[in-house]
This record gives C-alpha cells, sequence and structure tokens, in this order.
C-alpha cells in the first residue's frame, strides 16, 4: 500500500513539482517553475494547501500533453512562458537559440528556483512530522532534490505510480490523467472529489487546480493514493479491465511504457 500503518501519527504530504526547460538550451537547463502540496493530517482528516511558482525573468519551454476525452495521449503541444513577467502562451520556435552569452545566465536562474525549492521543502518538512513524502511518479522529483541539495532526511519518497504499477502487476504504467479518470476526479468553484472522498478548496487555491499545474496534479495525486489506500476493491474494479486493453494495445490503450518523466507528461520533464 501506499503507507505502512506506523505513518499514522504523522502528516503526509502529497507533492507535484513542474519544470520547464530554459527557451533556447535545446533542453539543457532544466529548472522548476512551480510546486503544488497537500498536507493531510490523517488524526482529523484536514488538509493544507501550499504552493508556490518560482517566478524569474526568463523565458521557459511549456510542454503539456494534450488527452482525448478518455484521458489518453494525443499529442503535445509546446508554448513558450515567462514567469516574472506573467507571460504565457507564447509561440515556441523550435530553431531558437538562446544568444551566446545566455547560457551562464541560464544556469545561474537555474540554480537560484532550485534554491527556492529546496526552502520550500525544508519549510514542508521542519517540523519533523512527516514520514513520507507522495509523488506520482518519481524520477523526476529526485533529479530535482539533487539539483536542489534537499535532503529527505529520514522521509520516505513514495511513487505512487510504482505503487500502483507493482502492486496490479502491470507490464505498463498507467498515467495520472487516466487514473483521474478512474477514481472519478473533478473539482469545482468549492471542492475536490472522487468517488468516496470529498474536500473543500480555499478560494485563493481554486485558480491552481487544473491538471499538469503544481496543485491540480498534487490535488489528483491526494485522492488517487487515498482510493488506493483505502477503496482497494473499488478502484481494481475499475482498472483491470482497462488493463486489458492496455496489455494489447499499448500506448493506444491509455498506457505508457516506462515511468513519467518525458516532456510528454504535462510542463516539460513532469
Amino acid at each position: 500500500m501506499v503507507q505502512p500503518e506506523a505513518d499514522e501519527a504523522g502528516r503526509r504530504v502529497y507533492l507535484d513539482i513542474e519544470f520547464g526547460y530554459v527557451y533556447g538550451t535545446c533542453r539543457a537547463v532544466m529548472m522548476p517553475i512551480e510546486i503544488g502540496a497537500v498536507v493531510h493530517r490523517p488524526q482529523d482528516d484536514s488538509v493544507r494547501y501550499l504552493g508556490e511558482q518560482f517566478r524569474y525573468d526568463v523565458d521557459v519551454e511549456i510542454w503539456k500533453k494534450v488527452t482525448d476525452e478518455c484521458g489518453r495521449t494525443a499529442g503535445v503541444a509546446t508554448t513558450v512562458a515567462n514567469m516574472g513577467r506573467g507571460e504565457y502562451g507564447m509561440h515556441y520556435d523550435h530553431s531558437y537559440r538562446i544568444p551566446g552569452g545566455g547560457m551562464p545566465a541560464a544556469r545561474a536562474t537555474a540554480r537560484n528556483a532550485f534554491a527556492d525549492l529546496r526552502l520550500f521543502m525544508e519549510s514542508i518538512v521542519s517540523a519533523g512530522d512527516v514520514p513520507a513524502i507522495v509523488v506520482f511518479a518519481a524520477s523526476m522529483e529526485k533529479r530535482a532534490f539533487r539539483a536542489a541539495g534537499f535532503s529527505l532526511d529520514g522521509c520516505m519518497l513514495v511513487d505512487l505510480q510504482r505503487e500502483i504499477r507493482r502492486h496490479f502487476r502491470m507490464k505498463q504504467v498507467l498515467s495520472l490523467d487516466r487514473l483521474a479518470r478512474l477514481i472519478d476526479f473533478s473539482a469545482d468553484d468549492s471542492t475536490v472529489t472522487s468517488t468516496h472522498f470529498r474536500y473543500p478548496v480555499p478560494q485563493e487555491c481554486r485558480h491552481l487546480l487544473a491538471a499538469h499545474r503544481g496543485m491540480g496534479d498534487a490535488v489528483r495525486t491526494f485522492l488517487l493514493a487515498r482510493e488506493f489506500r483505502e477503496r482497494l476493491p473499488h478502484l481494481e474494479a475499475r482498472i483491470r479491465p482497462l488493463m486489458e486493453t492496455c496489455e494489447s494495445d499499448g500506448e493506444e490503450g491509455g498506457c505508457r511504457t516506462g515511468s513519467a518523466g518525458s516532456a510528454a507528461d504535462g510542463t516539460a520533464g513532469t
């Protein structure tokens, strides 16, 4: 399961980090651009929503997965954004290269963003009562924590995608988009819900709940983990038929070969 029973005494953190490649670096310079976290206290079933955007005046490539109505990957849309200036949806030119002197500045900006990430993470675990941090596909988070110089310091990093794959003995992994549909995930003006769970969302967070946003994917990961850990028979009844399709159709059936970490998963590299 996602967490052992010994973890009941502490808070659980469900986390998602969104990344971007500095525009024109041929994907040589990556930086975090947004993070979202859901902090859950099992003792009283309360939640807190934490998030931060790393706003620097640098153009970054945003790679967004395009899905069909069933959550299957239909393609990737790439745009350019500048978080510092609040500019989004700018045209992406694959042939553009950053000017010769721009690479050192790009790397310096990325280091600053990773330093911000470290401070955010340290603020979450500083109380010492977080036995585990749960993410969906851990490869990029591991890479980011190394780049940020952040130590888990006794916290367990749980890869929910891997846990689900292991439990169901899947040959392929299911995407978060696909699994969110299987748990009937929805978000409206005041709540986020899955098949068996419902939580209020403060007004200041509601605009951050879209898929492939840091907060949006953290919330989806949180509710998916609850369904997997506490309502497994129901989730299994939804997943088993899909697995049969995946085994025969592969990617076209809504599964993906390998773990998350390609640009097609959302914002670059998530």
